[in-house]
């Protein structure tokens, strides 16, 4: 397994693990778009490939907050293919994000989950994450 910044020929993967997660009307163009926008100055993109086949990705933000003294690292989007799942694809992802952010001065990590994902819920909390506050949302 190798993790690595995703490249634009990802987009077609990505654009499949993202219909998976739940997200079928991101289009493989989006998904580009994605790509491009995680290869600028805050954001990364990293994928889990298996051999040459994109099996995971995760989505970094990071920035600063005015509360707290050093950086947030936000995992934004989160996806191991299904034939994938629960073989140590997602701790890999999650380790080298986690060892990426800390790089970028990161002293707090977030990742958000839908409240349906409990076997999700599960795997944070086994990796030493905590619930720590809700969230409010509001669609323009």
């Amino acid at each position: 397994m190798t993790i690595r910044q995703a490249i634009l020929s990802d987009a077609k993967s990505i654009q499949l693990l993202l219909s998976q997660l739940g997200y079928p009307d991101i289009d493989e163009q989006t998904a580009l778009e994605k790509i491009e926008l995680h290869s600028r100055t805050g954001y990364r993109l990293l994928v889990a490939e298996n051999n040459t086949q994109v099996v995971g990705f995760i989505a970094l933000h990071w920035f600063e907050l005015m509360h707290w003294k050093g950086k947030m690292g936000r995992m934004t989007a989160f996806c191991v293919d299904e034939n994938f799942r629960s073989q140590g694809v997602g701790k890999q992802l999650l380790v080298a994000s986690e060892n990426l952010l800390h790089l970028q001065g990161c002293a707090k990590f977030e990742v958000t989950s839908n409240g349906r994902r409990t076997r999700t819920h599960g795997f944070y909390l086994k990796n030493g994450y905590v619930e720590d506050s809700k969230r409010f949302v509001k669609y323009a």
